[in-house]
């Protein structure tokens, strides 16, 4: 689910830190001064904005004659070579926890205050694209919605929130629905002071949620005097459904989707999407959806066939990025479903996502695991720690961490493997995975009585784990030498440990 916010205007020089929020490029300016010439970068930006129309628009036509590789190539070209320091952002952030970045948000679950439980997925759905919209802001650094819904329905202090976050501010809201009518209330707080800086309220349809978000978007960016970048916005590029149920019902699938993820929740989720599809056939983000709980069900060994789900799936996503090239989390998607078997092709997809959007967390963590599947362990570490920077207390948080388990078990840093798998682990006692990377740090360093009481508890969760399987599911990953040649590392591990062969 991805958006951006639309400007025509050239960009404002940004504020500093002493700037008031809402005080504008134009208020600095004598009325009688002509307005400055755009620098060489700025009037590259303006042509490939309307390059970038220009794209689509081709895209869609050239999807529907022949596949999406030509016009994807050019597309990626584009953003590589105008946006290529997009995420400097959020390597500084993650490299510097201590100092929060000038344009650091957090977008707090908007209260529902209609008191319906059953109403609150609207509220969470809007919450979600908000979060999105100022995410593809320039240079800004966005908490991730996994960590931001941690706090929802809590009392919250907002200075310590600033200081847990590493961030300068807070986006909340409220909204209430009657019938097809929409009222949101939305204000700006500055977590230094705990005060609001900036609030307003905005009404309208849900037939036309898309553009009642964007005028909040808009707003929020002008109080603090930054110019939204052109880009192909999810919600403003996509042709809107003429069908409010199938919105709705699509809205309920991604509520789903959040819910911690079990094969039943994702079956449902799935369902409420092939009803918005049922309803409007053409309806992109159900089209997304569906294909994100396909990729769910492949990657989690839920799928009774593979081959085909795969299929199904990249069908939807092609759909999706045949309109808009620009949907951050169709690339993620499409990464998901080449992650295994072709980790190449799922890091071209991981890193076109964050192109599009730098906040990601759910593209910047499987990257990790993509590159230390692709032979590159020792560059996974980076996008990793960015992932667990953007949204610290993500119900994935669990797994991202035995990503970091496994990137220094492929490496044989066997002291800081055995931390971050035992920190996996700590957050998540159900996962297999960080308890195997865990006893072969223990027998490769000879720990024998520790990979032993580690096995007993891996063997409690799956009693048919063996090395011989071990090896085959890593075998049927990758076929990258250097990634084989250090999986086959792990397996010695194993075998020291005492793992039983098959």
């Amino acid at each position: 689910m991805t958006n951006s916010e639309v400007s025509n205007d050239q960009p404002d020089k940004p504020a500093s830190d002493n700037d008031p929020p809402n005080k504008t490029a134009a208020d600095k300016e004598p009325p009688d001064k002509p307005a400055p010439r755009l620098n060489f970068k700025a009037r590259l930006r303006a042509r490939l904005q309307l390059l970038g129309g220009a794209i689509a628009s081709i895209a869609a036509v050239g999807a529907i004659a022949g596949g999406l590789v030509g016009y994807w190539t050019v597309w990626k070209t584009v953003r590589t070579d105008v946006f290529r320091d997009k995420q400097t952002t959020q390597r500084e952030a993650t490299a510097r926890p201590d100092i929060a970045p000038r344009l650091s948000f957090v977008v707090l679950p908007f209260a529902n205050l209609n008191n319906d439980p059953e109403q609150d997925y609207f509220a969470d759905g809007i919450t979600t694209d908000l979060t999105t919209d100022l995410a593809q802001m320039p240079g800004a650094f966005v908490i991730g919605r996994g960590t931001a819904f941690t706090y929802k329905n809590k009392q919250i202090d907002f200075r310590m929130l600033g200081k847990d976050l590493g961030i300068r501010w807070a986006v909340q809201g409220a909204v209430q629905r009657a019938g097809n009518q929409v009222r949101m209330n939305v204000s700006l707080a500055d977590l230094s002071t705990g005060r609001d800086v900036w609030s307003d309220r905005f009404d309208g349809d849900r037939t036309n949620l898309a553009a009642l978000q964007e005028q909040v978007t808009a707003r929020l960016a002008r109080s603090l005097n930054v110019q939204l970048v052109q880009a192909e916005s999810r919600r403003s590029q996509m042709d809107q459904s003429r069908n409010p149920d199938a919105v709705d019902f699509s809205m309920r699938g991604w509520a789903k989707v959040y819910e911690p993820g079990t094969k039943v929740t994702n079956a449902q989720a799935k369902d409420l999407f092939d009803s918005a599809l049922r309803l409007d056939p053409d309806n992109t983000d159900a089209m997304l959806g569906k294909a994100w709980c396909i990729a769910n069900g492949v990657n989690s060994g839920w799928s009774t066939s593979v081959v085909e789900d795969k299929k199904t799936a990249t069908k939807l996503i092609d759909q999706v990025l045949a309109k808009h090239p620009a949907t951050a989390n169709a690339h993620v998607a499409m990464g998901s479903i080449l992650n295994y078997g072709n980790p190449e092709g799922a890091l071209s997809k991981f890193d076109a996502a964050l192109e599009i959007d730098p906040n990601s967390p759910v593209a910047y963590a499987p990257k990790g695991i993509a590159l230390i599947t692709a032979g590159r362990a020792r560059e996974a570490f980076s996008p990793v720690q960015i992932a667990l920077r953007l949204s610290p207390k993500d119900p994935a948080a669990g797994l991202w961490h035995f990503f970091l388990c496994h990137a220094h078990a492929h490496v044989h840093q066997y002291n800081e493997a055995i931390e971050a798998c035992r920190r996996s682990i700590n957050l998540n006692k159900l996962n297999w995975l960080p308890y195997v990377d865990l006893i072969s740090a223990y027998g490769a360093t000879g720990q024998l009585e520790m990979a032993q009481q580690m096995l007993a508890e891996l063997n409690a969760i799956r009693p048919d784990f063996t090395v011989q399987w071990f090896h085959q599911m890593g075998y049927a990953r990758s076929s990258n030498p250097q990634f084989l040649l250090e999986y086959d590392d792990i397996v010695d591990g194993l075998r020291k440990a005492g793992v039983r062969e098959q």
